[in-house]
């Protein structure tokens, strides 16, 4: 009777291995799978398919000035899946040769894996779709940290992937003398005005990205409002003025 039966078992078995995501990776995707350079493997290695790539699936509270060095911020990955099963994700945050940037923490629902270098899902289930953790910023030098993400849901089922790439915040390493400068401020349409209180002949402004480089250099003449004379597009800058020995900057935010 036993062997009779037998077939029957091995089948059932093979059924509930191979169904699907719930069944193989219901506490967790194993590391390496966020679709990285450095990882060179995604969810479709257990889902199937052809990972498709979207936007706006891993956001954080960085501000758009970029990350402080030692500062912890909160990840939010979200899986933006619409078809039937559990649902899953993976992410890192990395350079493009696959070295961890930063320290994780894991958060309500998730868990890290891979020696610590990835987050991931510690249930999967029909109605979680987003998992917040935290992240604290490397190393002042670091520069850019790109979030891999992997997202899946079901087997087979559809995978995406998904980026968020943050800068690191600069900064002048020169200290503020605010004696000569009361004020800057980036206007609607793409302009920068500074107000000086100092009356001397020549002093120099300086615009940088928040990379570092330098978008303008001029001087302007005696106290009083200057508004400079180039447009910005949308973004936050670094506005360095420069008179005799003083300076003074500031990071200003342009609406272009």
């Amino acid at each position: 009777m036993r062997i009779k039966h037998l077939p029957w078992i091995i089948s059932v078995f093979a059924i509930m291995l191979f169904s699907g995501y719930t069944i193989l990776y219901p506490t967790g995707a194993p590391a390496a799978k966020t679709g990285s350079p450095g990882d060179g493997a995604n969810c479709t290695e257990c889902h199937g398919g052809t990972a498709t790539t979207t936007t706006g699936q891993i956001t954080s509270s960085i501000p758009e000035a970029g990350y402080v060095p030692g500062t912890t911020y909160q990840i939010t990955a979200t899986n933006p899946l619409t078809n039937a099963g559990k649902m899953g994700f993976q992410v890192s945050p990395q350079n493009a040769s696959g070295t961890l940037l930063g320290t994780l923490i894991a958060g309500p629902g998730s868990q890290l894996v891979g020696s610590n270098k990835y987050v991931t899902h510690v249930d999967a289930n029909t109605t979680t779709s987003s998992w917040t953790f935290g992240w604290i910023a490397p190393a002042a030098g670091t520069g850019t940290v790109t979030f891999y993400g992997a997202f899946a849901r079901n087997k087979p089922g559809p995978v995406t992937k998904s980026t968020l790439v943050v800068q690191e915040a600069i900064s002048t390493g020169i200290a503020d003398n605010q004696d000569f400068a009361n004020m800057v401020t980036g206007g609607t349409n793409g302009s920068i005005t500074v107000v000086l209180n100092t009356n001397t002949k020549k002093t120099k402004v300086s615009v940088f990205d928040l990379s570092g480089r330098q978008l303008l250099s001029t001087s302007v003449s005696g106290g009083g409002s200057h508004q400079l004379d180039q447009t910005f597009k949308t973004g936050v800058y670094i506005v360095m003025i420069q008179a005799d020995n003083a300076v003074f900057k500031k990071k200003i935010m342009v609406i272009g």
